[in-house]
């Protein structure tokens, strides 16, 4: 027998096709005790209310219109199916408050949309106090704080060099490294305080470059500067250099904070670029509802919409591109390996959203297996097509008769 089932702030209720109510099973109506019952619903944890009404209809196919109740069933092994259209379903919610009072479990309308409010309330702030306990919502913030701390580091590096550019610009040219440029300023200060020792053995410049810079001192273009301008200088790359600190700290969180939370995205794609993913989507939920044709362009958008409106060709990969296997690849062989690892990331998000087992050792191997076949089938580049256009050429015509007006005189011997 099919049974259309629904469960409500009053409690679980089974129905016919026609819509009659089959069986009943009543939460104790206190707000605060029947918000905590569909709080926990939605972690997976059944009523018992409807572990009882459940028990008596074993035989029975369930049909649901919640996409989460339906999961939450299958996977207690009951026989459940999911339409979100489902007609009957639809006409009880739209009469429900006429069927309360018919049950009497309320005096009146007003004490029901009493009760009605303050438990959703209370059930409003439960759900979103799980959702701040989700870390995939931190992991998205992180990113956010990894791209913000880059472009700080960016603009102070850049006005650090033209600082110091004005004291010492040999040394601006010689390193490139904005971090490495912060802390040799940092820990030196006046040219005269850079060392051969300090360039080679702390910062791992070579030793001919060294050798080069500190010879190029006395001929610097670099006018000397006062003790305290120097000073101002000195705090101005130990901000920087802290800043790098902090980044490499929020990097190395977010990867242990990776690997817990989506272990099988790790093992397809580095923990950054999985995070970055993640925030992308918005949260690990949505990723895993994406299709792997959508994870394959993810970042692209701005390319996409190109497409759409001048017809422009389609982009290949997104910020996938950041993986070495891809931006190594040759041009030809990129498009078949982001389809690999995107085909591969749908299939671990969805693996870490509904918390299966860590299966990321496979995933990698079948990742590596499939870039590998990739790259020993087309190790040549395709033949790019012949164009040939069949338009027909356009009439050769003077210079300031396209737009003539024509002459009486032509329109007379026509006549």
């Amino acid at each position: 027998m099919k049974i259309h089932l629904t469960v409500t702030l009053v409690g679980p209720f089974a129905l016919d096709d026609e819509g009659n109510i089959i069986d009943a099973r009543n939460f104790e109506l206190k707000p605060q005790i029947v918000s905590d019952k569909l709080a926990k619903l939605d972690v997976g944890e059944l009523p018992k209310e409807l572990e009882d009404l459940l028990k008596d209809h074993k035989k029975d196919q369930f049909i649901v219109q919640n996409l989460n109740l339906n999961r939450v069933l299958s996977s207690k092994g009951v026989n459940a199916v999911i339409d979100y259209d489902d007609p009957v379903i639809d006409v009880f919610h739209k009469g429900f408050i006429d069927n309360v009072q018919n049950l009497g479990l309320f005096k009146s309308r007003k004490d029901y949309i009493r009760f009605l409010r303050q438990t959703i309330i209370l059930l409003t702030r439960e759900r979103v106090r799980q959702a701040a306990e989700k870390r995939d919502g931190l992991i998205v913030h992180a990113i956010e704080t990894i791209d913000d701390l880059d472009k700080t580091i960016n603009l102070f590096s850049n006005r650090l060099r033209e600082f110091y550019g004005m004291h010492f610009p040999e040394l601006v040219d010689a390193i490139e490294n904005h971090n490495t440029f912060a802390k040799v300023v940092s820990e030196t200060g006046n040219k005269s305080n850079i060392s051969k020792k300090l360039l080679v053995d702390e910062f791992s410049l070579p030793e001919k470059k060294a050798e080069t810079l500190l010879a190029s001192r006395n001929t610097s273009m670099g006018s000397p500067l006062l003790d305290q301008d120097i000073l101002i200088i000195q705090d101005q790359a130990t901000v920087i250099v802290e800043l790098f600190k902090r980044r490499q700290a929020l990097e190395k969180w977010m990867e242990e904070a990776m690997t817990a939370i989506a272990p099988n995205m790790c093992g397809v794609v580095n923990a950054l670029l999985g995070a970055r993913l993640i925030s992308l989507a918005g949260s690990l939920r949505n990723l895993a509802l994406c299709p792997s044709s959508k994870i394959q362009i993810l970042g692209a958008e701005k390319a996409l919409y190109r497409t759409i409106k001048t017809g422009a060709p389609p982009p290949k990969h997104g910020v996938i591109f950041q993986d070495s296997r891809l931006n190594q690849a040759k041009w030809w062989q990129r498009g078949k390996i982001a389809r690999a690892i995107s085909g591969r990331l749908s299939i671990a998000a969805r693996m870490d959203f509904f918390e299966a087992e860590d299966k990321s050792e496979t995933l990698a191997k079948e990742v590596t297996e499939k870039i590998a076949e990739v790259l020993a089938k087309y190790p040549d580049p395709p033949e790019r097509p012949i164009r040939r256009d069949h338009r027909k050429p356009k009439p050769y015509l003077r210079k300031g008769t396209q737009n003539r007006p024509k002459s009486s005189s032509s329109s007379n011997k026509k006549r």
